[in-house]
């Protein structure tokens, strides 16, 4: 099992670069990085900064540009990288579509198999493509980039079933959800993915399912009450996504679901600001527990080898915040927290 740090919301761009390098003198795989970092721009930061880590962009909205955009960025990143990029993509909801992209996609999931099978034409050296959402004639050819490089990989990203499935037609690997329990990818991920694979002639071989907890390592400069709250408050930002219900109802969170939401909408109907004191409180801490780790370096490291043996083959940590923490330091809390996760998993044999 290799170990990942994932960049969300919260270290701020200028420690980037130093927890990168730190991440990568600890033994780490791979980097991640969230869209909210300048997207390429991001990637090309952490590839200056490193010289034997992966970095992936993980995960970059595939409607926020053209099938050539990403085809000819990634293989620039590839470049420079020397062969080290994965692309790491997915459709996002229709609201955030909506809102980020400015338009409303029709059938987002099955449009993003056909984005990806345009980039992945492209990358493989062909002049166009012509699909069922996309059709591109007489660009020049991206193979390799002059340089004798294979195209970088493409990783899918999705919740729901048909995401699931197109992940295991069209991905190379799967950067998943922050959210999946263990239960989640025993009985919803790796079946949809395999079922997908089927569809597309297509065994586990090769692979890479990159799971991502959300971590909380506790020390004497914090607490397991901290990391249990900004559990609380993390999942709660996301459960808050219509989207999710299915997996909320899988869980056996349909309450919970219906409070969240009600809090949300409260908010969206108010003007003000959602109040993630209530957010908070609808969650329990075995909810926490089941989705997230929280703990000592001992209890963490431990909690992974038991949560994603057989599950995973690369860890992405993703550090716990606070989506409603509007004092300022939150970006600190969260660099401390990923130099502690790094501390945590040095040298980490899974």
């Amino acid at each position: 099992m290799k170990i990942a740090l994932q960049y969300a919301p919260g270290p701020r761009a200028t420690e980037l670069g130093p927890l990168s390098k730190a991440a990568e003198d600890a033994g780490f795989d791979a980097l991640g990085l969230a869209s909210p970092y300048g997207f390429y721009a991001g990637a090309g930061r952490l590839i200056d900064a490193t010289e034997r880590i992966r970095i992936a962009t993980s995960v970059l909205p595939l409607f926020h540009a053209t099938p050539f955009m990403h085809a000819s960025s990634s293989m620039m990143l590839q470049e420079m990288s020397g062969g080290r990029f994965i692309l790491g993509v997915g459709s996002q909801t229709k609201g955030q579509v909506r809102t980020q992209a400015g338009f409303d996609p029709e059938k987002p999931a099955l449009r993003a198999r056909d984005m990806v099978r345009a980039i992945r034409a492209l990358l493989s050296g062909e002049r166009g493509y012509d699909g069922e959402y996309y059709h591109v004639t007489g660009v020049g050819s991206l193979a390799a980039g002059g340089v004798g490089l294979a195209p970088p990989p493409i990783y899918f990203s999705g919740v729901n079933p048909l995401n699931l499935r197109i992940t295991g037609e069209v991905g190379d690997g799967m950067l998943a959800h922050p959210i999946f329990s263990h239960r989640y990818y025993e009985q919803k991920v790796w079946p949809a993915i395999e079922e997908g694979m089927s569809r597309a002639g297509r065994s586990r071989d090769g692979f890479e399912m990159c799971a991502m907890p959300m971590i909380w390592v506790v020390d004497e400069t914090t607490s397991r009450a901290e990391g249990l709250r900004r559990g609380k408050r993390n999942l709660a930002n996301y459960y808050s996504t219509r989207a999710y219900g299915g997996y909320m109802e899988f869980h056996g969170w349909a309450r919970e679901r219906d409070d969240i939401r009600a809090v949300w909408q409260q908010a969206m109907d108010s003007g003000t600001p959602i109040d993630g004191h209530q957010m908070e409180e609808i969650l329990s801490d075995e909810i926490v527990e089941e989705i997230c780790l929280v703990g000592t370096a001992d209890e963490v490291r431990d909690l992974a080898r038991e949560r994603y043996a057989g599950v995973a083959e690369t860890l992405f940590m993703y550090s716990l915040h606070d989506s409603y923490n509007r004092d300022g330091d939150e970006a600190q809390k969260n660099e401390q927290n990923l130099y502690r996760v790094v501390e945590a998993f040095r040298d980490f044999e899974g």
